[in-house]
């Protein structure tokens, strides 16, 4: 009995253990993604007019990017 308590608790701590891993590393991604070099990229490429594309972009990888932040390029967007 003593023994599958100890696999019970084995099981739950690395369930545990999993889960704080996952959310790790979901944070860390979600702040590269939000902070990343390409987040970097397109503020410090922004043209007068935000909704023209800037350069190293084309039209469609543009319109992409601004549909990922709908409430910064809400009027490109219409």
């Amino acid at each position: 009995m003593k023994k599958k308590k100890q696999i019970n608790n084995v099981a739950l701590y690395a369930v545990i253990g999993f889960v704080v891993f996952i959310g790790t590393l979901s944070v860390y991604f979600w702040y590269q993604n939000f902070y990343g070099n390409n987040y970097q990229k397109a503020v410090s490429s922004e043209l007068s007019d935000i909704c023209a594309t800037p350069p190293g972009y084309t039209d469609e990888s543009w319109r992409e990017h601004m549909s990922h932040h709908p409430g910064r390029y809400a009027q490109c967007l219409k």
